[in-house]
């Protein structure tokens, strides 16, 4: 059994002078196939464009989220790293030939060096600190590098200041892939500030 689609239909009257009403002719109304096929596309194609704004927003959101992950994960590494360099930690009693070294492994930058390379390093050029990884809230895991070196510029010349490099790296695998945050800071312990 074939069915017909429904069809509206308009009938159009008239009255003539004689006061009948007499049907001029019959309209039908609707759609053809062809605008139904058109009104589908153009609904899939609105469709389409939104889904993927919203792939486009949750990737955003992913690379946000680790981001913000990776400042946190240098910014507490950061203060621990303070927590160490207080006058309590670093007296100045018994620091005071670094307030005046005579070379830069001498100062209180090559003191915070050591502590964190966990041994006695020399000179000033870039030493690799041992590699921390870390775990984000989505499972990824990420290796931080860290660099320290001893900056020679006109206010580090009683090297004071040590700088480090972090790098934030996702880990696929073995495989590091592009770094995803790149910061660099300069620290200086509390006994340092106590030279005269």
């Amino acid at each position: 059994m074939h069915t017909q689609p429904q069809r509206l239909l308009l009938f159009h009257y008239y009255r003539a002078d004689s006061g009948h009403i007499n049907r001029l002719r019959v309209v039908e109304a609707g759609f053809t196939l062809s605008e139904v096929i058109l009104a589908i596309l153009i609904t899939t194609l609105f469709v389409a464009v939104g889904l993927q704004g919203m792939v486009v927003a949750m990737l955003l959101k992913s690379k946000a989220l680790h981001l913000a992950e990776a400042s946190r994960w240098v910014q507490a590494d950061i203060e621990q790293m303070r927590s160490q360099l207080t006058l309590a930690q670093v007296p100045i009693s018994t620091n005071r030939a670094r307030c005046r070294p005579a070379s830069a492994d001498l100062g209180f930058a090559d003191l915070v060096r050591d502590n964190l390379a966990g041994g006695n390093v020399t000179g000033v050029a870039n030493y690799q600190l041992a590699a921390v990884v870390a775990t984000s809230q989505t499972g990824k895991t990420f290796q931080i590098d860290r660099i320290a070196s001893i900056p020679i510029t006109p206010e580090n010349t009683q090297a004071k200041i040590l700088g480090i490099e972090y790098t934030v790296t996702p880990r696929n695998g073995g495989s590091l892939e592009e770094p995803i945050l790149h910061i660099y800071t300069e620290v200086i312990p509390d006994a340092a500030f106590q030279c005269q």
